[in-house]
């Protein structure tokens, strides 16, 4: 984690700060600071699931601020990393087999047009130019000759929209990992459920919100009214005893004939 710098905040004084941004966590993220002036200060971040959980889209975690560089460290081993390196490659392979803008000449990459050029000198020459011209050698494509590019676009485009290869990942499923934080990294993130599918500003609403006690983090089912019978049913005569006639007159007796 980096340093912290020292700010002042009290009863009466705002804190003041400059809000840092982090290349990983972008703006999917916000913070809470609880203190009294006391020892036991505590800062937490409120973020989407880092690296690889089972979390559903749209969760949100809370992380002790102090602890989200445990999760940033672990969001993918070295064997998922390799993974996903070796089915970027299965997919460049499948594409090339398609022959869309570059195929395989024995193990040489070449493009699939009539008198194509080698793909290696020709992007070298290419990137000269394009440094020569004051751009970046990325830009490397706009510097070359029109069959060059229009084959260079397609394989891109092609590489881009490749679904994974599903023979490749059930001969090679993916490794199990999942990130955790804590110095062992043994504690599992957890969703906020109150906070589950809200955005961003919503979910800085219904934190502040649930704080003030102005709204409650629960969910409350609701509760199954009785249902009143349009025609209740008459009183029911106990064991032994006769039902009284209309009000004021005297219980009837069946007449024997």
């Amino acid at each position: 984690m980096a340093n912290a710098t020292k700010s002042k905040v009290g009863p009466t004084r705002l804190l003041e700060a400059e809000w840092t941004k982090d290349s990983i966590l972008k703006d999917n993220c916000f913070v809470l600071w609880l203190g009294s002036g006391q020892t036991g200060a505590q800062q937490w971040t409120v973020h989407r699931p880092i690296g690889e959980t089972e979390l559903e889209v749209g969760s949100w975690v809370m992380t002790p601020t102090r602890d989200i560089g445990y999760l940033l460290e672990r969001r993918e081993s070295e064997e998922l990393a390799s993974w996903r390196r070796k089915l970027e490659l299965a997919k460049r392979q499948q594409v090339l087999a398609s022959r869309i803008g570059r195929g395989l000449d024995g193990q040489t990459e070449v493009w699939t047009f009539d008198g194509a050029p080698a793909i290696g000198p020709t992007i070298q020459t290419c990137m000269s130019a394009a440094k020569a011209a004051g751009a970046s050698e990325s830009e490397w494509l706009r510097y070359a000759d029109q069959a060059v590019r229009v084959a260079e676009q397609s394989f891109k485009e092609a590489l881009r929209t490749q679904s994974n290869p599903a023979a490749w990942i059930r001969a090679n499923p993916i490794p199990d990992h999942e990130t955790m934080g804590g110095p062992l990294g043994d504690q599992p993130q957890k969703s906020v459920g109150h906070l589950f599918g809200l955005s961003l500003n919503a979910a800085k609403d219904k934190v502040l919100r649930v704080l003030l006690g102005i709204e409650s983090n629960v969910s409350i089912e609701p509760v199954e009214e009785k249902k009143v019978p349009s025609n209740p049913p008459g009183p029911v005569t106990p064991p032994g005893q006769k039902l009284a006639g209309p009000s004021g007159s005297k219980p009837t007796t069946p007449t024997k004939k």
